[in-house]
């Protein structure tokens, strides 16, 4: 009769072996504290090269004691196009309190704000504002939001794609996700801080099935004069 060999009984030492085996293999397998915060990559190093920089938008408007002139008007329809196309939020109407037109610019800083109001302007979003304007012969009342422009990282130093020896990622790797993402930012202030939630617009979202099913382009038409900041002054 054959007898079947007994499976090794471990002595004392052999197990206090093995436990300090499985003890280094958990260590190995980084559970601990030090595995949450992983070490940057290869796509997490261009976040840093795009910049959100503010570009304030402003109109400056002469003062008249007769009041807001029929272009300075104008001049507002357009900049409050501008505050809609950027979803900026407070305009700031700031009006100099001294100086030999301070009662001029009082009441064109007045007249600019129930022309905001007559444009849509919701009241919480106008803040009146006062400055020095002593220094300046017509010191103007000076209409302004916040606005923010992205800079992306300038991507195109590859080197040869066949060649690597070494092992590590190309030069450029991540680069053209991270400038292509953050070009498509419909607003560069959502980089810096989080926007409200708002309710669906049910009755937008119908126009825009709509164009869609009709094959019309369904994006905003593009707006050159909204690229840049009115700094002029306005008669």
């Amino acid at each position: 009769m054959t007898h079947r060999p007994s499976a090794p009984v471990l002595s004392l030492p052999g197990l206090s072996a093995l436990a300090a085996v499985v003890l280094l293999a958990g260590c190995a397998t980084g559970t601990g504290p030090q595995a949450e915060s992983l070490a940057p990559t290869a796509l997490d190093a261009w976040q840093d090269q795009v910049r959100v920089l503010p570009a304030p938008v402003d109109i400056r408007l002469a003062p008249h004691d007769t009041g807001l002139s029929a272009p300075q008007a104008a001049a507002l329809e357009e900049f409050v196009g501008q505050w809609l196309k950027a979803e900026g939020r407070e305009i700031q109407v700031r009006a100099p309190e001294t100086g030999p037109e301070a009662r001029g610019a009082n009441r064109v800083a007045w007249d600019a704000r129930d022309r905001l109001l007559s444009l849509g302007v919701p009241p919480s979003a106008i803040r009146m504002q006062a400055y020095d304007g002593s220094d300046q012969p017509r010191a103007p009342v000076v209409i302004s939001f916040s606005r923010y422009v992205v800079e992306t990282p300038t991507c195109g130093n590859w080197r040869n794609l066949s060649h690597s020896s070494d092992n590590r990622v190309y030069d450029n790797f991540g680069c053209a996700i991270a400038a292509n993402m953050a070009a498509q930012i419909a607003s560069p202030e959502d980089l810096l801080n989080p926007r409200d939630m708002t309710a669906a617009d049910a009755q937008q979202r119908g126009v825009m099935f709509e164009k869609y099913r009709q094959g019309k382009a369904t994006g905003s038409e593009r707006d050159e004069k909204a690229t840049g900041a009115v700094s002029q002054v306005v008669n």
